[in-house]
């Protein structure tokens, strides 16, 4: 969704830079699997006790997800890692349970403006205190969208771009930008407070 290629391995690990200082076994919720592009950055990572859930909407997706950890080496996990593929809507989500880290790689600005605020009030509703969500912004890409793009489409991403600014005037912590991906893409990283 608003990529050109699938995402490099540069972007996979921005997105899971906050996931490779981890302490101890970590629950981690991935938005958006789509062919693993960040899972195989994320697996490597995880050690006997940690837990994977992966959300992706795509019922196709999901299968090659499944084909790639069956076959593939770089999707080998560690035994007592916990792997779970779930094919749903990450609003849908079931359960109350909460996340010591979300690596969220859909771009929210391609969403309307009510869903944008659903999803991230939900993705810090299942992030654990102190725990860490990060999400991508494609560069340049919103630009000519918002310069080419009709009235209707200016006004969404106005709307989206306060929205995510409410946002991350309170959670953000870090961005940066990668250059090595098509097209580059900046990562923002947001902390939920501690208890």
């Amino acid at each position: 969704m608003g990529a050109i290629l699938p995402s490099s391995k540069y972007l996979g690990q921005a997105g899971a830079y906050y996931l490779s200082q981890k302490q101890g076994p970590i629950t981690v919720l991935e938005v958006g699997s789509g062919t693993g592009s960040f899972t195989r950055e994320i697996v490597p990572l995880l050690d006997a006790g940690d837990r994977l859930d992966m959300v992706e909407i795509n019922t196709g997706l999901i299968a090659y997800l499944r084909n790639r950890f069956a076959e593939e080496p770089a999707f080998q996990v560690q035994p007592g890692v916990d792997i779970n593929f779930i094919n749903s809507d990450i609003r849908n989500l079931a359960g109350d349970f909460a996340y010591d880290y979300i690596v969220f790689s859909l771009p929210l600005t391609n969403f309307p403006p009510q869903m944008v605020e659903e999803i991230l009030s939900l993705m810090l509703k299942r992030l654990k205190p102190g725990g860490v969500f990060s999400y991508v912004k494609y560069a340049f890409i919103s630009r000519f969208k918002y310069l080419f793009g009709g009235a209707a489409t200016r006004t969404a991403m106005t709307q989206n771009q306060h929205l995510i600014g409410e946002f991350a005037s309170r959670y953000q912590i870090e961005q940066r930008l990668v250059w090595l991906n098509v097209p580059p893409a900046w990562t923002f990283y947001w902390r939920k407070p501690g208890e």
